[in-house]
């Protein structure tokens, strides 16, 4: 009995792998789709600060009425944000709150709210 698959085989395997893939790779990030706001302590008059995370890979950073669009992916269990205008803030995930931190050393935190 040979032990190597035939070319017909393996034309039937690569659509099965290829789905496989795709559902581990779309299955990590789901967790991270929703609406997030920011827990600020301490300032009463600081704008609320809200973070949403899109399926297709963009968001929406909001700070008041202002609006800055981003994109987003997962890399090494991180939240990696771009920002349209350049740069990446990191954020790590501790249940449904991502921790951004900032270069001042400032962190942000935001709770997941949907």
């Amino acid at each position: 009995m040979p032990t190597e698959l035939r070319s017909n085989d393996r034309m039937r395997l690569l659509p099965l792998c290829l789905l496989l893939i795709l559902m581990v790779s779309c299955g990590s990030n789901e967790q991270f789709i929703g609406t997030y706001k920011a827990e600020v302590k301490g300032s009463p008059k600081q704008a609320e600060t809200v973070l949403e995370v899109k399926a297709n890979g963009d968001g929406i950073w909001r700070v008041g009425v202002a609006e800055v669009p981003f994109s987003w992916y997962v890399k090494a269990g991180e939240l990696r944000v771009n920002a349209k205008g350049g740069g990446v803030i990191v954020g790590t995930i501790e249940g449904d709150v991502i921790h951004i931190a900032f270069p001042d050393s400032k962190t942000l935190s935001f709770k997941k709210i949907q």
